[in-house]
């Protein structure tokens, strides 16, 4: 898939023209001044060229994460939601093309995605599961790994808030080196364009909360998050194994707040 394109071709033709007749579950995305336009799955097969950004993030979502994977380490496609997303036409895709985006002009955007990705239809489970808001960075493209840093960044400034409210932000890109769950040799995250997911939190993201990346603060805060959204609907190993991590991540911030207070009383 070639992502190699100049900011004329980043965006599809119609993608901010106004459609009559427009599905009218569409999110309310299109009357936020500063948030780009975002379009269904059914939406970018009518009004997209096949070398559009959309039509590409359609394809890639389709193909590769909605698919299989010989290296994935169990059957099914990458992401089980995906394949009911397409079907039920509840995945949103958006791009967006400023000419220098900067980690404050990002998180602006996927901060105001957040609000509207819970306004959205279907907003009650359990079709809400099938939900997702996919937004592109092609400018980011050509500067390389500054640009997949740009992305990294937001992910982790903004993910806070969302797994506060039952939410999850998942980054992508082609140099995305998070390791599979069942293969540490497979990259599942990779993107041909730089992309944010928002989606709604699931059992199965209890590993995403516990990453050696995360201080034992910012682990506590997102397992007991992940215990109130999901906890009543959790299978009894997997409460129990969340309840665990939170355990050792809290007293893990006692003994060292603990150390802490040792190390001031030392006279120097």
């Amino acid at each position: 898939m070639n992502t190699e394109r100049t900011a004329a071709d980043a965006t599809c033709p119609h993608a901010a023209a106004a459609v009559a007749g427009r599905n009218q579950a569409a999110p309310a995305a299109t009357q936020h001044e500063h948030v780009p336009r975002l379009m269904r799955v059914s939406e970018v097969e009518h009004e997209c060229s096949a070398d559009s950004v959309h039509a590409q993030m359609l394809r890639w979502v389709r193909e590769y994460i909605g698919a299989p994977h010989p290296e994935l380490g169990r059957p099914g496609s990458i992401c089980p939601f995906v394949p009911g997303a397409l079907s039920l036409d509840t995945i949103w895709f958006a791009v967006m093309t400023s000419a220098a985006p900067t980690v404050d002009s990002i998180g602006r955007i996927i901060d105001e995605c957040r609000s509207i990705f819970l306004e959205t239809e279907p907003s009650k489970m359990p079709q809400s599961i099938n939900k997702a808001f996919v937004i592109a960075f092609p400018n980011l493209v050509e500067l390389g790994p500054e640009g997949t840093s740009l992305v990294d960044r937001v992910q982790y400034m903004l993910k806070p808030r969302f797994v506060e409210r039952g939410m999850m932000l998942g980054e992508f890109h082609s140099m995305n080196d998070s390791p599979g769950l069942r293969n540490p040799e497979f990259r599942p995250l990779r993107s041909p364009v730089p992309m944010l997911a928002i989606r709604l939190m699931v059992e199965s993201d209890l590993p995403f909360m516990t990453r050696d990346q995360y201080t034992y603060e910012e682990r506590a805060a997102f397992l007991r998050s992940y215990l109130y959204r999901l906890g009543s609907s959790l299978k009894p190993a997997r409460f129990n194994e969340a309840l665990e991590k939170l355990i050792v991540a809290e007293v893990a911030m006692r003994a060292m707040a603990a150390d802490a207070s040792v190390e001031a009383e030392v006279p120097a």
